[in-house]
């Protein structure tokens, strides 16, 4: 791998990073930083065929804010997974929904 493509990898990554972390769609995202959105979504599948399979992590509620925040609609659950996915669960949502998901996640690794 040459300097320029290193160069480019890092510059990718660091787009990335701050993709996740400004809470936009892809779509919004490129618009907002004039990207095209083919462009980015093969740098995404590029350096997720590069990192290895890393357990994914969520931050769930505990019993206390649960409990707290029923009378005010619950607090979500959000769930980040390689390639760009986002996935927000409300207090309100149907178990059979939950017991899909839940399935589903566990294919997805």
């Amino acid at each position: 791998m040459d300097k320029n493509e290193l160069t480019k990898t890092e510059l990718w990554t660091k787009r990335i990073q701050d993709f996740h972390e400004s809470g936009l769609s892809q779509k919004e995202w490129c618009q907002e930083h004039q990207i095209p959105q083919s462009t980015f979504s093969y740098w995404i599948r590029k350096q997720t065929k590069e990192q290895p399979d890393e357990p994914v992590f969520a931050k769930l509620p505990s019993q206390q804010e649960i409990s707290s925040d029923l009378s005010v609609g619950g607090v979500p659950v959000t769930i980040y997974l390689p390639g760009s996915i986002r996935i927000e669960i409300g207090a309100g949502c149907p178990v059979g929904l939950m017991a899909s998901l839940i399935h589903t996640l566990s294919a997805y690794a």
